[in-house]
């Protein structure tokens, strides 16, 4: 069964915060509110917060059954997340470019959205 696609949002959250090798404590306390205010059923609350303990790769599979509209939002949150320690690392706008790649996101499309990010900038 395909996991939802709000566990799919966390898990891609997961896998930006883990980009730079480490999860920042700013990082670990929005992922901790999302988690709680999430509807998930416990067992995917429990693989939720497994994702602050362990490094999180961004898979293909993970990503094959969301919407065109899930996908414009994973990557605005993305773009959001990569930024919430204020900084965006190398590695993060990296996995950033990989994530727009895997989710077929234009890069005309990519500007538009990063672009709705307050302090988001190329």
């Amino acid at each position: 069964m395909a996991e939802s696609q709000m566990l799919t949002v966390i898990r891609v959250w997961a896998a930006i915060a883990w980009a730079d090798g480490v999860i920042a404590p700013a990082e670990a306390d929005g992922f901790r509110r999302l988690i709680d205010a999430a509807t998930l059923s416990d067992d995917e609350r429990a693989l939720a917060r497994s994702f602050l303990l362990e490094k999180v790769e961004l898979t293909e599979a993970t990503l094959d059954h969301l919407s065109n509209d899930a996908r414009a939002g994973i990557y605005r949150a993305a773009c959001r997340m990569a930024l919430v320690d204020s900084e965006v690392a190398p590695a993060e706008r990296a996995l950033l470019e990989r994530l727009r790649s895997k989710l077929a996101i234009p890069g005309d499309v990519a500007k538009q959205l990063e672009a709705q990010v307050p302090g988001f900038s190329r």
